[in-house]
């Protein structure tokens, strides 16, 4: 036994480790990555009312029609807008989402120059071009360093010069939505910064503030919490700024964005805050600067650490999970999901993106299978134990044992009150010495099978045969509505069902059999009795033992019972007091009544009395 309980141990910590391990590698390889994403972004994106300080002027279809095609527009166009602000209301920020690189047509670049020349804090887009390099590290290996900038392009020299940049490259993550941004990279022996963050850099200065950059990983790398769906922010058409159709104080202290607005330019792309439509870049870069603004940006947790999270996870519930109770895995699961849910949005509110799928799953898996498991088992355990009662006790009994799911096989009983039958062959020992055995074990058989029908039409439960002897007790394992009467009932219908079959055995063998039964009611100790690997479900107690006295004193063709069981059926039989008797075993004498099938006056009413 011990050893058993040793080997299921060790299966027990083997899937516990396991679980573990498979948890802490998909986390590592993070192979659902989407899937990851979407989590995420479910636990962490809320809306947020926007910062009043950011405006956006959107080059949108009533610009492109009014001032035709961008493609053909002159930068005089952009110089235009930014002289229709009044320089008494001044922004504090304009910030161009467009690139101006390269020379073009000289008076339109010397206006937007001149024009941008009048503000402080004048932001124009630049662009990384990345590549592929290997590297030297300085333990002496290589590296292949794929976020290698080999060029970055920056808006013609004269702007270039009354202007500050900002690199509006996006880091699109796996499925391909923007949620995170590379803070900065060095070139020509100078920090450029993102866009955004240089637009950051340059409010703080206007209000006399210092910039804090976010913490980033260690490829420089940081997300950003967004603020609101599309079309949020105050938006202004481009058209109407440069028509001075917009008073010019609506802008003032304000962080004007101008950028793409239309789709036919193509500058729009997939974000968490709105997955069933698309942003355009402009709005992505406001929502950028409102998470700087307010300090809603935050850093992956390191892959190892996320890994170890969810083996500790994993592995601690799949121990839970193997507790015998199964509500303990129940509740200890949702309780588990639940706080690594909060936990990590309280970790999203810190600026800190713990990758919590893989435990998630796990967890859930975890459950799941456990309650299939439990399911299962618990099916066939209730099979096995119904196939068990089905040996002994009526169809409909087991069926109605089944429902009530009140069923165990485990030792022990309980006290009830029983009715115990008890029925034998009168004279079987002598009449079985000139049969074959081969005849002795038809005889049985026949003889039993009609027991037992009339034992289960009558609801009551075969206890066990004792060679040509039966037991059979009524109200027990569950309650059986009027069992006296059943009990009772089964020894008429037993003695009738034995008159019945004797023109076969007369035939077949050229003997006849007749049985005597005894019936007594009273207190019990009914349950299994016997080991652990062999128990029988029986009755103990006195009232065993005066139904089996009844019995051996029965005569062929008799039905006897106590006074106790007359006293419970008495209007609905008639049965004759033979007076008190002495049985074997016993001190005190009992009345005995008998229930004669073969006359008449000794049955009344049976037909009319039978509830089954």
């Amino acid at each position: 036994m011990k050893i058993q309980v040793l080997k299921q141990n060790i299966k027990y910590l083997l899937l516990i480790v396991g679980a573990a391990l498979a948890a802490a590698l998909l986390t590592f390889a993070s192979p659902f990555a989407k899937f990851e994403y979407w989590l995420g972004d479910g636990l962490f994106i809320r809306e947020k009312p926007v910062d009043n300080r950011i405006k956006i002027i959107g080059i949108d279809e009533k610009s492109l029609q009014e001032l035709g095609p961008f493609g053909g527009w002159s930068r005089q166009q952009a110089a235009d807008l930014i002289n229709a602000f009044d320089e008494g209301y001044a922004p504090s920020v304009i910030a161009f989402d467009i690139n101006y690189f390269g020379d073009r047509d000289e008076e339109g670049d010397m206006a937007l120059a001149e024009a941008a020349a009048k503000y402080d804090h004048v932001v124009m887009a630049s662009y990384l071009n990345y590549a592929a390099k290997l590297e030297v590290q300085e333990d002496g290996s290589l590296k292949m360093n794929t976020m290698y900038v080999e060029q970055v392009e920056e808006p013609y020299e004269a702007l270039e010069a009354v202007s500050r940049q900002g690199f509006t490259n996006v880091v699109q993550d796996s499925d391909n939505y923007v949620r995170r941004s590379v803070l900065s990279t060095d070139w020509g022996g100078e920090t450029r910064y993102n866009f955004a963050y240089e637009i950051y850099r340059c409010y703080q200065e206007s209000v006399g503030a210092q910039a804090e950059p976010p913490a980033t990983d260690a490829q420089g790398i940081y997300g950003f919490d967004y603020t609101a769906e599309p079309g949020m922010y105050e938006i202004y058409s481009y058209v109407d700024v440069v028509e001075g159709r917009i008073d010019p104080k609506v802008f003032q202290n304000s962080i004007v964005f101008v950028g793409a607005y239309s789709s036919g330019m193509m500058d729009q792309y997939m974000v968490p805050v709105a997955r069933s439509t698309v942003m355009n870049g402009v709005e992505v870069q406001a929502n950028h600067l409102n998470a700087l603004l307010d300090g809603r940006t935050f850093v992956n947790l390191t892959a190892w650490v996320c890994a170890l999270t969810a083996a500790l996870l994993v592995g601690g519930y799949a121990l839970l999970a193997s507790h015998k109770h199964f509500a303990v895995g129940l509740v200890g699961g949702i309780v588990l999901e639940a706080a690594v849910m909060a936990a990590a949005y309280l970790l999203y509110t810190r600026g800190i993106y713990w990758r919590c799928l893989t435990p998630v799953m796990f967890i859930a898996l975890i459950l799941l299978v456990r309650m299939m498991t439990g399911y299962i088992a618990e099916r066939f355990r209730k099979q096995k134990i119904l196939s068990v009662f089905r040996t002994y006790m009526a169809p409909q009994v087991v069926d109605e044992l089944g429902k009530s799911k009140n069923y165990q096989i485990e030792l022990g009983g309980q006290s009830r009150d029983i009715a115990v039958l008890f029925v034998d062959i009168r004279g079987f020992t002598s009449m079985s010495e000139g049969l074959s055995p081969a005849v002795i074990v038809d005889i049985l058989n026949r003889y039993l099978g009609q027991v037992t029908e009339a034992i289960f039409k009558n609801e009551g439960t075969l206890d066990k045969f004792i060679g040509d002897a039966v037991m059979a007790v009524y109200n027990a394992p569950l309650d059986v509505p009027d069992y006296h009467f059943k009990a009772v009932k089964t020894g008429i219908d037993i003695v009738k069902a034995v008159d019945e079959m004797n023109a076969a055995m007369k035939r077949d063998f050229g003997i006849e059999i007749a049985c005597g039964v005894g019936v007594h009611c009273g207190k019990a100790v009914v349950g299994n009795i016997g080991c652990s690997y062999r128990m029988d479900y029986t009755a103990i107690g006195d009232v065993v033992n005066v139904a089996e006295r009844l019995e051996s004193v029965a005569k062929r063709g008799q039905v006897l019972i106590s006074s106790q069981m007359y006293e419970q059926v008495s209007s609905r039989f008639r049965a004759e007091l033979l007076g008190e008797q002495s049985l074997k075993g016993r001190q005190d004498k009992i009345k005995v009544y008998s229930l004669n099938i073969a006359g008449e006056t000794a049955l009344e009413g049976v037909n009319g009395a039978d509830t089954d």
